[in-house]
């Protein structure tokens, strides 16, 4: 029994510094910004209703052309900062991989006129 409790202890004890960053990955804001004066997006691409997608394709299209990246492990993804003048409003995110359509966008509402806060895009893919 006491090995049990102290299992248990244990494991709270190790998921609790998860439960303290999004997805547990800690970003900084040279990690968001990439040291422009313009938005960036993160975001995590994940299963509809399930876990996050690693090395999903992510792009983010604007006039004149698009960005692309993938996520990691947990699927998370960066974009670095944009130039300011772009809107981030005119930046639309999509995400692919094989053997998945994508299901949904969901871009989380950011103030407008702000420039400085990185702006979250979560993307939702399924199974075909």
């Amino acid at each position: 029994m006491a090995r049990l409790r102290s299992a248990v202890i244990m494991a709270i004890a190790l998921a609790a510094p998860i439960v303290a960053h999004a997805g547990g990955v800690d970003m900084t804001d040279e990690d968001l910004n990439g040291g422009a004066d313009g938005p960036s997006f993160f975001g995590f691409v994940r299963v509809v209703g399930g876990p996050g997608i690693d090395d999903a394709k992510v792009t983010a299209e604007l006039k004149g052309g698009a960005l692309v990246t993938a996520t990691d492990l947990l699927g998370l993804y960066k974009i670095p900062g944009f130039g300011k003048d772009v809107n981030p409003d005119d930046v639309q995110i999509s995400c692919a991989k094989e053997g998945y359509k994508q299901a949904n966008v969901m871009r989380h509402p950011h103030p407008a006129g702000d420039m400085k806060d990185p702006i979250e895009v979560d993307c939702f893919l399924q199974k075909q």
